[in-house]
């Protein structure tokens, strides 16, 4: 039978909206949220980017009013205000970024402010560090997001500091930096991946779950009454945070375990199977 108590859709974008190009939105997907919105359903985007990163084929979107961004650290409404923050900590960042650049040769990024910053050298070396080829895109929209320091980046008074990303490390790098970052910050630190290389810092706060249910609170809808769609690490908490939490077809095992449901995937136009099967739109 068709769930018609559901009120709010939080999905993810990379690997579950939008397909493996992580741009394109598509026809199937948009007509299954635009129907949920005319439902009177709140459609809400919860991913690991910043805000202006988002997929301008998402963005235009008129019905979203709510977007959960940087795995959760940070929350706002679709001009930008901020309704939920969830920062790392100014020292914690500065500790986390100088001690990284002693364990390797790979790309870090800070982001702040809702922006992505990469130094200038790893710009500099960015076919060697093999930056993933939206995120060179991101880069390239703004050229203010390569800086000489990203220590003196995030330095800079009242900046929010949402978010540290490697995105692309080996699998011994991941581990060496999970172990240290465990043993130094027990769970202050969250370590999430939302692909097999990549590993994304925030605030323990700083969670797609927590995020979820906050909004939630905000808008006095029962979690029970939202569903939650997503594909990867960043994304657990989130499903299980709503009353149905869905997998992707091309989601992690461990993502499949965690989740009510399991749909197509990204590429199959997994979001709308969902909406069309569990809600009956």
């Amino acid at each position: 039978m068709p769930n018609r108590e559901i009120k709010l859709i939080a999905t993810d974008l990379d690997g579950t909206l939008l397909r493996d190009d992580h741009l394109t939105l598509s026809p199937a997907n948009r007509e299954a949220l635009t129907c949920a919105a005319e439902r009177g359903i709140e459609v809400v985007i919860a991913t690991g980017r910043s805000l202006a990163a988002v997929a301008p084929q998402v963005l235009e979107l008129p019905f979203l009013h709510y977007f959960i961004t940087c795995n959760g650290s940070i929350t706002t409404d679709r001009k930008g205000h901020i309704l939920r923050a969830a920062p790392l900590p100014l020292d914690t960042t500065l500790e986390i970024l100088e001690h990284l650049t002693t364990m390797g040769d790979f790309a870090v990024q800070l982001y702040a402010d809702q922006k992505m910053y990469l130094s200038r050298t790893d710009w500099e070396h960015r076919d060697s560090i093999h930056l993933p080829a939206f995120h060179l895109k991101a880069l390239f929209s703004s050229e203010e997001s390569i800086v000489d320091d990203l220590m003196e980046r995030a330095r800079q008074p009242g900046t929010h500091l949402e978010k540290i990303n490697m995105p692309y490390l080996t699998p011994e790098q991941k581990a060496k930096i999970k172990a240290w970052l465990t043993d130094r910050y027990g769970d202050r630190v969250r370590a999430v991946s939302t692909m097999e290389c990549n590993l994304e810092l925030t605030d323990r706060d700083g969670s797609k779950g927590a995020a979820l249910g906050a909004l939630c609170d905000m808008l006095h809808i029962p979690t029970a009454q939202a569903m939650a769609l997503g594909d990867a690490d960043n994304d657990i908490g989130m499903l299980q945070t709503a009353g149905i939490g869905i997998a992707m077809g091309n989601a992690f095992p461990e993502i499949h375990a965690a989740a009510d449901w399991i749909t197509l995937s990204n590429e199959e136009d997994g979001v709308a199977h969902a909406i069309h099967s569990l809600l009956g739109i």
